[in-house]
């Protein structure tokens, strides 16, 4: 009897009770001063209710009182994995996991009520269903948008649901159905508004375009949604239209970029970017060198624009097939260990790379590492001849094996990216496969200080090889746990260099920047500043060799590092390499100049 009064009574407090009336006071009482404490309530809540048997009038009318909460807990949750690098901290691990608990429980609290809705049928069923619907497609691009920052895969399922969900609103004709949107002040949105606004975030990522520039593209997604088409026939344009195989749980993919592993081809149909790329190509030609151009109240920038052309309509696809290889892969991240690595002595490095070619290879979008940034036709060597002193030319600097254990740590310039004391050295990663461009790597997330997406990365194939600098163009966890990145190169060869800035007779301290060099062009790799460096007074120095130089053109700007097309001053672009070589101009710096080692005063 006693026994029986326990359980009965344990039952009763494991009820969350989901009144109307009651669930609000609840919400109100939330401490939402303190976000993790916020997070667990509405987590535990969710789950519990979830996991009750509740009329589906109260327990939509539940979701729907608790989404304010929601909507006002995510920004300040995914502050805390925006931008981050791997490996993941203890703290950043649990927000992304609480975040993701919190977002599939809503989701699975509004599949719950469509199932029953669309088995019952009740009379009145399509507004509460159309509803559920609205908000399960808020709720899948939020935890799209989670697991692309945390660099994981699309959680499995979810595309499965979003396009059901999508089929159900076409056959009961309910895209135009509009309900409020907490997250947009209020304002009500209709169904298909929030299926294209989720289709074209889950092309883009934060990690790839900045946070500030995504702040842009979601500032105007109401123009980018006027300017997309959802197709049910395949049109001729194939670089601005995305596939959306409605029977699978894959993301849009661009056509017959990708094998979907499905047969039915009846339930596809098309997002089209066309208009997009029209108005997008239309703003860039306006916008000279770095600027930006007003539209409304709204700021969209040349970078954002670029982006976006990008990543909306791909204007070159490779050609190549992709090679599968084996063996490993020197890898070094970021400008300041790139530098630091660069500069030291010889040591024996790793075993070198091996490569095997199946005879069935096939290419798919999905693995994209090598968008193009300039000049996408030239592969060639390096024509090191008309920029490195002659000391170097017979040192052969390009056959240095650099040493993987450093003994005699080196100050760090307090401009550059950590500003620390801090010895450095490579990683070895292993190959998975490649191509003419670039790289697909995989590496233990605890052998690498920092791993992120944008980042600038060296790489070489043997310990014999030259260093080639290359950009990380996606990043996510393996199922076995290993990292996996895609690289792009941007340049065959690397020079370590210092650059100053001149400012009223001042030098700064030097900053460790990075050299490329084409036959053409001097690359100069620096990391990115808080000011634009075009028109600075700049001295580039590499040994005891200095020289003024200026900035041409900047050819690539990421949230990591910029890219600057440059020439020096004292040279005649019209040259022959030998000419340069032999009236090569050495300026020693003078005695008398002040070195300041504060270089935000001088910006």
């Amino acid at each position: 009897m006693n026994t029986h009064s326990l359980n009965t009574k344990n039952n009763v407090q494991n009820i969350f009770d989901i009144r109307p009336a009651t669930v609000k006071k609840w919400a109100e009482e939330l401490p939402l001063g303190s976000t993790g404490e916020s997070s667990k309530q509405l987590y535990h809540a969710l789950k519990q209710v979830n996991q009750q048997h509740n009329s589906v009038e109260h327990h939509l009318e539940f979701l729907e009182l608790i989404s304010p909460t929601l909507t006002l807990l995510y920004p300040r949750l995914s502050k805390y994995f925006t931008g981050i690098s791997l490996p993941l901290t203890t703290k950043t691990r649990n927000v992304i996991h609480i975040t993701t608990s919190l977002l599939s429980e809503i989701l699975i609290g509004y599949q719950t009520i469509l199932r029953a809705l669309v088995t019952k049928k009740s009379f009145g069923w399509k507004k509460p269903f159309s509803l559920a619907v609205h908000h399960t497609f808020i709720y899948s691009s939020q935890i799209l948008c989670t697991q692309h920052l945390a660099y994981q895969k699309n959680a499995k399922g979810i595309w499965h649901e979003i396009f059901w969900c999508y089929q159900q609103a076409v056959k009961l004709k309910l895209l135009n159905k509009s309900f409020r949107n907490c997250a947009e002040k209020q304002e009500k949105t209709s169904i298909e508004y929030e299926f294209k606004k989720l289709l074209l975030l889950s092309l883009l990522s934060a990690n790839d375009i900045g946070e500030k520039n995504m702040q842009e593209v979601h500032n105007l997604i109401p123009l980018w949604i006027k300017h997309t088409d959802i197709l049910i026939n395949e049109p001729d344009e194939k670089e601005t239209c995305f596939t959306l195989n409605l029977l699978s749980d894959v993301p849009p993919y661009l056509i017959g970029t990708r094998n979907d592993k499905t047969q039915h081809t009846v339930n596809r149909h098309y997002l089209s970017t066309h208009k997009l790329k029209e108005i997008l190509s239309k703003y860039l030609k306006s916008i000279e060198n770095d600027g930006a151009i007003k539209l409304d109240k709204n700021i969209l920038s040349k970078i954002t624009i670029q982006s976006l052309l990008t990543t909306w309509s791909r204007n070159h696809l490779r050609t190549e097939v992709r090679k599968e290889g084996t063996g490993f892969l020197d890898i070094i991240t970021g400008i300041t260990a790139i530098h630091f690595v660069l500069n030291q002595q010889d040591q024996p490095a790793y075993d070198g790379v091996s490569t095997v070619l199946p005879d069935d290879i096939t290419d798919f979008e999905s693995t994209l590492t090598i968008e193009p940034i300039s000049h996408s036709s030239k592969h060639d060597m390096l024509n090191l001849d008309h920029f490195l002193a002659n000391s170097d030319q017979k040192e052969d600097v390009w056959g240095k094996v650099y040493e993987n254990c450093i003994n005699t740590p080196q100050a760090i310039a307090n401009w550059t990216e950590s500003g620390v004391y801090k010895v450095y050295n490579f990683t070895k990663s292993i190959l998975l496969d490649y191509s003419k461009d670039g790289y697909r790597l995989s590496v233990s997330d605890k052998k690498v200080d920092s791993l992120k997406h944008n980042e600038l990365i060296a790489v070489r194939e043997h310990a014999l090889a030259p260093w080639a600098l290359a950009q990380i163009k996606w990043l996510h966890f393996s199922e076995k746990g290993d990292v996996r990145f895609g690289l792009h190169i941007l340049t065959r060869h690397v020079l370590p260099i210092h650059v100053r800035y001149h400012t009223n007779g001042t030098l700064c301290e030097p900053l460790p920047c990075l050299l490329g060099l084409d036959k053409k062009d001097l690359m100069l790799f620096v990391p990115t500043l808080p000011t634009n460096l075009n028109g600075k007074k700049l001295q580039l120095e590499h040994q005891k060799q200095h020289s003024h130089l200026h900035l041409n053109n900047k050819i690539l700007s990421t949230p990591a590092f910029e890219i600057y097309e440059i020439l020096e001053s004292h040279h005649n672009t019209s040259s022959t390499s030998e000419e340069i070589k032999n009236s090569k101009i050495i300026i020693e710096p003078e005695n008398t100049t002040k070195i300041t080692d504060n270089i935000w005063e001088n910006f």
